[in-house]
């Protein structure tokens, strides 16, 4: 009896430690750029349980590194500049772990950008930091997607390859350039993997189009205008969020301003969604018993 006790004991305990645990990789981008070679960064992190840990402290230029984050729950990351003259700032930023996470990158770039941002005409110039936290997702399974045709250039379509989102969940759905356009890149599959990474040309300069809403459906396509594609087996990836207001997911918005330094900050998430289809060779027609008279 004491014995099967301690057994559900020490299941429950190994459940409320699997439940805090999760199995993300962080990935950080470091660099700095057109300021003082002393120029100092550091990232620190504190962690769910309360334990903080120093990331990074360096005066390189640059640097990318990535670890393993392994608890569930808030995480609070500040990064500090320093460039041992003038300028001293500091900013925090939360992100939350839920173990739906495959992906956590975080982009801080410290550079030299024009004053004014606004005038053209203006030559003085001030520190600023892009400090950007990106939660990358699998997409939900209410979110589909299928290979529909491939287009080549016969029509009033883009070439290549053509895709059908079904949007079956609760949320609204915002593409990764624009909200009303779900634009992906193209892998082929050689010697056993997908190899390569095709994105092609993005204009975001289009017509106004409304966001994926829920029960509706939307085509997608390889980049802006499509990519002849020649028989073979592909992959298809493409990223859409669900965060409102929408932003779009290389955008950061101006969180901070001073007279010696501008932070321009976000914190988002974003679901990735592929599809693997292949591209059969277009078969010659089959002769009729008329073409093979003719000859």
């Amino acid at each position: 009896m004491k014995r099967t006790r301690l057994l559900a004991v020490l299941l429950l305990l190994l459940a409320q430690s699997t439940s805090l645990r999760g199995q993300c990789d962080l990935h950080i981008d470091y660099s700095v750029k057109d300021l003082p070679t002393s120029s100092l960064g550091t990232l620190k992190l504190l962690m769910p349980d309360g334990t903080v840990f120093v990331l990074f402290r360096d005066t390189c230029r640059q640097t990318e590194f990535s670890c393993r984050l392994e608890q569930l729950g808030e995480y609070r990351m500040t990064a500090t500049f320093t460039d041992g003259i003038k300028c001293n700032e500091s900013l925090e930023q939360v992100f939350t772990l839920t173990g739906e996470e495959y992906l956590v990158e975080v982009l801080v770039h410290f550079r030299l950008e024009r004053k004014g941002f606004s005038d053209l005409s203006c030559k003085d110039s001030i520190p600023s930091g892009n400090f950007t936290i990106t939660r990358y997702l699998h997409s939900s399974p209410f979110v589909k997607i299928k290979y529909l045709y491939t287009n080549n250039g016969n029509s009033d379509e883009f070439p290549g390859p053509v895709f059908s989102i079904i949007n079956d969940s609760q949320d609204t759905l915002y593409g990764e350039w624009l909200p009303g356009y779900f634009w992906g890149a193209l892998s082929r599959w050689k010697d056993g993997d997908y190899v390569g990474y095709y994105v092609g040309s993005i204009d975001t300069d289009w017509v106004e189009e409304p966001p994926l809403f829920p029960g509706q459906k939307k085509k997608a396509w390889v980049a802006s205008f499509g990519r002849i594609t020649p028989p073979g087996k592909y992959r298809f990836r493409l990223y859409y969020t669900t965060d409102s207001p929408y932003v779009s997911k290389r955008s950061a918005g101006l969180t901070r301003e001073t007279e010696t330094f501008r932070w321009w900050c976000s914190v988002s998430k974003w679901y990735l969604l592929v599809c693997d289809f292949e591209i059969q060779p277009e078969e010659p027609p089959t002769p009729t018993s008329d073409t093979t008279s003719a000859l």
